[in-house]
């Protein structure tokens, strides 16, 4: 097997690689296998996220990004028929997986990540985040870091023109709907006693800003794909990885979690 790649071109060649034939079953298996390893909140053997969320230690933060990952696929292999675009959302989303599963076996064998994973990794055992700071920071590394090129590739394998007026980008945006409401059901077992009490206190105000974050995040990486396809620039993207790295340094601060 080659070497493992030591940039974010090289992390995209490798994706490109993968199969054809792959599926978002195969995708949910994979992340579905992680949970079980690790016992995370949506082990699907468990007994539940809310009675693991009773059980110390939590899983680690790579497991509970994993966790939110898996709710989010499951719900849209759930939804995926009723596309304008099947196919393109399909194959979006097993491409897109295959950029987290690449970071994920790098930090298992001590290889290179990228700058905007690296702090998932190296924080994941700190008992003083908790684990919604985990899942928002892999949200920023995966969104604003890896969406791009997986856009790329899957415009190139199928044969697609991007463009705001297609069938394609309706159900990109419409992706927004999905995260909305996995949003809803995951964030109470990542959540701590003072993170719920605040969601009560102020409503869906701090929903709709999380939400509309996140909304942003995917229609600046459409627009992002849409320039490197025209135009790659390497030396702006490893800027644009260290930034995606920061904000996930940020998002992982341990005084969050002690208010």
């Amino acid at each position: 097997m080659p070497p493992r790649p030591t940039s974010m071109d090289g992390v995209a060649a490798r994706v490109r690689e993968l199969d054809r034939g792959a599926t978002i079953e195969s995708v949910v298996a994979r992340l579905e296998g992680y949970e079980r390893a690790a016992d995370g909140f949506f082990n699907p053997d468990g007994s539940g996220p809310a009675a693991r969320a009773e059980r110390q230690p939590p899983p680690n933060g790579v497991v509970c990004f994993g966790g939110l990952y898996l709710r989010v696929t499951e719900a849209v292999r759930d939804s995926v028929a009723s596309f304008e675009g099947p196919a393109f959302i399909e194959r979006l989303d097993v491409v897109f997986a295959d950029f987290f599963f690449q970071a994920y076996e790098a930090a298992s064998e001590n290889a290179w990540v990228s700058k905007a994973w690296a702090p998932l990794f190296e924080l994941k055992d700190d008992p003083h985040v908790i684990p919604l700071q985990f899942a928002l920071a892999g949200m920023n590394a995966h969104i604003n870091n890896d969406l791009a090129h997986a856009l790329i590739q899957t415009w190139v394998e199928l044969d697609i023109e991007p463009g705001r007026n297609t069938p394609e980008y309706r159900d990109f945006v419409r992706v927004n709907e999905i995260l909305e409401a996995v949003e809803e059901e995951v964030k109470v077992p990542l959540s701590d006693p003072f993170i719920r009490a605040v969601d009560v206190a102020f409503g869906r105000g701090d929903d709709w800003l999380a939400l509309w974050t996140v909304g942003k995040a995917r229609a600046d990486a459409w627009e992002r794909a849409e320039k490197l396809r025209a135009d790659p620039d390497g030396d702006f993207e490893r800027f644009h990885d260290r930034l995606v790295g920061f904000a996930s340094h940020l998002l992982l601060l341990p005084q969050l979690a002690h208010r």
